[in-house]
């Protein structure tokens, strides 16, 4: 039985398109592919940011980059130097529209927008999926949306923001720094700061961000955004041009993959995120230059690599630390900023430490209550 497609990717948002965009670059190499979408189309539903290091892809769709950060606490203010790998931002809009342009162009590709799966099973070597009232087949299957997770799953943290893009009367913003952290009082289980990416004097993304131990609505946010609201722009007249809310799981146990290679899950939930950060859309690129290799070398498309051990030890240590001594949590970030060599934290932070970076991290850490979560971890 011959197939309709040698590829099916279910789901078109960051990882899918991300892989269907490059795959379309390979011209008439490229496999027969398959993309499902739910969304019937693409607006500019959230934002993306990364350190523009040297591996950093696809920098050219940014809408601002700042080469200064600051994170800060009541009094105490710190401004880190990143003029070597400015905090770029990308609008998903941009983002969308080049790769559908890129898309749109190979007519091996076919988007099926709208579209949910339905029945998909597989039956002789190939998967049959259930659209349109009509089954369509491939011998593999890149599955992007969330993977089914029991309770015992839970993450170790999550991370809920809630944010607007705001357009003012007259210039407030500098838009110079990049305010990546300003902490402001919180419960006693929670860490809560203001992120704020000024695109000019007028116009800025602020959020209201949350480290909690459950995941919070755009509701419950809401109280918070608006007091950030008027704190950063005080009387000056806005208005509200976008919207935006999301939870991130920070720490979820390792995603085990299926026995079976030719069904492949990747994304936020399957390894796509940085545990300790959040940060996914680097990460998400660099698995789809990955997955196009293994296309064109005539393998199997592989899921999101593991990080190593020790960074995944890092994350884990730093994550458990953050949960149990929340009133700590702006300490420690602003110790972590303080560092001499910023370019330790910057590439910690990017999915890049080198041994030396980590041992520096840990150098800068309040001792006492990380060595308590490490010995910890031995018995947990």
């Amino acid at each position: 039985m011959e197939s309709d497609y040698d590829l099916i990717i279910i789901g078109g948002g960051c990882a899918g398109l991300s892989l269907a965009m490059r795959l379309a670059e390979l011209g008439d190499q490229c496999p027969r592919v398959a993309i499902i979408e739910r969304r019937e189309n693409y607006v500019h539903d959230r934002t993306w940011s990364y350190w523009a290091t040297e591996s950093a892809q696809l920098t050219h769709l940014a809408k601002s980059d700042w080469k200064k950060v600051l994170v800060g606490a009541a009094d105490q203010r710190v401004v880190v130097d990143c003029d070597k790998t400015p905090y770029q931002s990308i609008h998903s809009d941009a983002f969308y529209q080049s790769a559908l342009r890129k898309i749109y162009k190979n007519k091996r590709i076919d988007l099926f927008l709208g579209e949910s799966v339905g029945v998909m099973h597989k039956k002789n070597n190939l998967w049959l999926v259930n659209i349109q009232n009509r089954f369509v087949s491939a011998p593999q299957i890149i599955d992007t949306r969330p993977p089914k997770r029991t309770s015992d799953d839970a993450p170790i943290l999550w991370q809920s923001f809630s944010g607007v893009e705001v357009k003012c009367g007259q210039g407030v913003f500098d838009d110079k720094i990049a305010t990546l952290m300003d902490f402001t009082a919180g419960t006693s289980d929670e860490i809560r700061f203001l992120y704020l990416l000024p695109y000019s004097p007028t116009c800025a993304l602020i959020e209201a961000t949350v480290f909690g131990k459950h995941a919070m609505s755009q509701s419950e946010l809401a109280a918070m955004l608006d007091g950030l609201i008027k704190k950063s722009v005080g009387s000056v007249a806005y208005e509200i041009t976008y919207r935006e809310h999301f939870v991130i799981p920070m720490g979820l146990g390792d995603y085990v993959p299926g026995s079976d290679p030719s069904y492949v899950t990747v994304g936020l939930e399957s390894g796509g995120a940085r545990a300790s950060t959040g940060y996914v859309f680097q990460r998400i690129q660099r698995w789809a230059e990955g997955a196009v290799s293994e296309i064109k070398n005539g393998k199997p498309v592989s899921g999101h690599s593991r990080d190593s051990w020790v960074v995944r030890k890092m994350d884990s240590i730093f994550l458990r630390v953050l949960e149990r001594y929340p009133e700590r949590g702006p300490e420690i970030f602003i110790r972590l900023f303080s560092m001499r060599d910023t370019g330790s934290v910057i590439r910690f932070m990017n999915d890049e430490p080198t041994l030396s970076d980590i041992l520096r991290i840990m150098s800068a850490l309040p001792s006492g209550i990380f060595i308590k979560e490490l010995m910890r971890g031995f018995f947990r």
